[in-house]
């Protein structure tokens, strides 16, 4: 039998939304809201939907949808502001409304289908409700239910992201705008965005280290009681960034720094209990999609409980539809929120590759999507790229080269293009020939082989096609060191080595990448490990795969790493990669080609040069 009681704990969208959706679908049911604050009281300013979820709210209730539309301000443009730069970004839509405004809507809507709405309540245990047909769970990141049944529901907390302290302002902001600030104390960044007419949302983030050097740690600490905002932040901030407010004040409302949860559920169901919105899961807000994610959880569970037969089979299949959507919108997230809490390292980087790498930190949007947005931004990165790369050429017409094909210089050592190939002492010459820009011979099974006279007239040939030679040795090979040095070659790969290099030579730590997430603590140990072996002399790293790891998941892994490990030492890093792909202009109008995915790494400044062998020569 379909249930007919229905007890929500928590009046926020996602349990506003869900009161209203059911009782549209089954007026006679019982439906009761319970939220233990004011009907008014609600913290933080603007939230954000994009074009899709506005879709879906329409398709789900038109009534609603359009009195958000009403109540909301929408752009499509986003701005980058870095080392006095300015960087637009077309082709996205967006709707931005007070998030108190926001809850007076949902709150009437819901009321005028005939949901109980009790604020001031103190929300009980779940068991309280034992006699409701489904206890709908929405009442947020902290929620105390959740918490007393977290055995059954596989509850996971991390608080490791970054900090950031949520302010509004009546400043002028027309798009949603990101300025990065350096200040004695460290960098900071805002997300300010308008949500209604005269006012606008202004979320700062900082990493740790700044956020102690700037005092905001012990004003943290005296600004715990509920509603008490962190004045001296407050102040501060409105020092960094008054060029960007223009002088504007920063408004609070309980606003103090907090690190950001990822909260993750085994099963989202218990008996009659059944999780929505970020009592389920949450996903860091630099890809908005808090409360976009629980107002679409609230449309996919009114919809299992209308047409599934029992409780049961509803929760099974309302969690079946949303789990692989909140998994790819958890999957982006997470590398947004760690380029956020890293985004100190990359200041350093011009704008045009600085806004590259943002636009693709996440992978959500493939080169020819981004290509399709906004074309003259990409255009500028690949000529700003192709200029630092070759500052003498002259520019070429036409589409624009792939990154892999564009010369590097290594320690004084000029490199006809990107691409590394390992190849056996016995076929040096081919490798060369193939049109690579670094040959890696291979010495670390035995050590070199043959009189250094042949050797040497080898390396020659190397150089004459136009590839520079780099012997790969066992660490602690003096003699294999010893060789290459007399027959001219000027670098070495060692691998797995922590010795410093020799006088002469340049030195690559060759290292097996790890198969654990970049962000986890022994991918930061490694990380930790590379940028020592470059403060020791090391002039790079190169990240060795597994052929079973040279998949696009595995890859991208590895990528991370890449990234990591190059911001970190400021040296160049190689990166094994397939072999096979074609040697072409980046993609624009089909699906992310390795060629493409290759040449995005690059542009972005995430490795040097990659380790592979394409199918044809340069």
């Amino acid at each position: 039998m379909r249930p007919q009681t229905f007890a929500v704990i928590g009046g926020g969208p996602a349990g506003l939304f869900l009161a209203r959706l059911i009782k549209l679908r089954a007026p006679q049911a019982s439906v009761t809201v319970y939220e233990r604050n004011a009907a008014d009281a609600t913290f933080g300013f603007g939230v954000v939907f994009s074009d899709r979820t506005m879709a879906a709210f329409e398709q789900a209730d038109p009534k609603t949808c359009r009195r958000l539309r009403e109540a909301s301000a929408q752009w499509t443009d986003m701005e980058l502001r870095h080392q006095g730069r300015s960087l637009r970004y077309g082709g996205y839509g967006f709707t931005a409304i007070s998030r108190r405004t926001l809850l007076r809507i949902l709150q009437e809507q819901a009321t005028e289908v005939g949901a109980q709405l009790h604020f001031h309540h103190e929300i009980p245990l779940a068991d309280s409700f034992h006699d409701a047909d489904v206890v709908a769970v929405a009442d947020g990141a902290n929620s105390a239910t959740r918490r007393a049944y977290a055995e059954f529901f596989g509850t996971t907390v991390d608080a490791s992201g970054p900090k950031y302290i949520w302010f509004g302002t009546p400043a002028r902001f027309d798009r949603v705008t990101f300025p990065f600030v350096q200040t004695r104390f460290g960098p900071f960044a805002a997300h300010a965005y308008p949500y209604e007419p005269g006012t606008s949302t202004f979320i700062v983030e900082t990493d740790t280290a700044t956020w102690r050097a700037a005092g905001m740690d012990v004003s943290t600490d005296e600004a715990q009681a509920p509603g008490v905002s962190d004045i001296h932040s407050k102040e501060l901030l409105e020092e960094i960034f008054k060029e960007h407010l223009d002088g504007h004040p920063l408004l609070v409302n309980n606003s103090k720094w907090a690190s950001f949860q990822v909260v993750r559920n085994d099963s989202w169901s218990h008996r009659n209990m059944v999780l929505l919105g970020d009592t389920a899961h949450t996903a860091h807000f630099s890809v908005g999609s808090g409360t976009k994610m629980a107002m679409e959880d609230a449309i996919a569970l009114a919809e299992a409980l209308d047409t599934e037969g029992t409780t049961a089979d509803a929760f099974r299949a309302y969690e079946a539809k949303r789990r692989p959507e909140v998994q790819r919108t958890q999957n982006w997230a997470a590398p947004s929120m760690h380029w956020w809490g890293t985004f100190a390292r990359r200041l350093h980087m011009e704008p045009e590759q600085f806004g590259f790498h943002f636009l693709t930190r996440t992978g959500a949007i493939s080169y020819a999507g981004l290509k399709r947005r906004h074309a003259s931004r990409i255009d500028e990165v690949e000529s700003w790229f192709a200029r630092r790369s070759a500052p003498d050429a002259p520019p070429e017409p036409g589409p624009a080269r792939s990154a892999v094909s564009l010369p590097l210089t290594v320690d004084g050592t000029i490199l006809a293009n990107r691409i590394a190939t390992v190849t056996p002492p016995d076929a040096v010459e081919s490798s060369a020939q193939a049109g690579g820009g670094l040959v890696i011979v291979d010495w670390s099974a035995g050590g070199p082989d043959g009189s250094q006279d042949a050797w040497r007239a080898a390396i020659e040939r190397v150089r004459w096609n136009g590839a520079e030679p780099m012997a790969l040795l066992r660490a602690q090979d003096a003699g294999g060191e010893a060789f290459a040095r007399a027959v001219g070659i000027r670098m070495i790969e060692r691998v797995l080595t922590t010795a410093a290099p020799q006088d002469g030579m340049s030195v690559v730590v060759g290292v097996d990448c790890p198969p654990v997430p970049a962000w986890s603590s022994e991918g930061e140990d490694f990380v930790q490990w590379c940028s020592e072996q470059t403060r020791a002399g090391a002039i790079g790293v190169h990240l060795r795969l597994p052929r079973e790891e040279l998949t696009e998941r595995g890859w991208g892994r590895a990528l991370a790493y890449a990234d990591l490990v190059r911001e970190s030492s400021r040296k160049i890093v190689l990166l094994d990669a397939p072999d096979g792909w074609a040697l072409a202009a980046p993609d624009s109008h089909r699906g992310e080609s390795w060629g493409t995915r290759i040449h995005t790494a690059l542009l972005s400044g995430r490795l040097d040069i990659v380790v592979a062998r394409p199918l044809a020569r340069l």
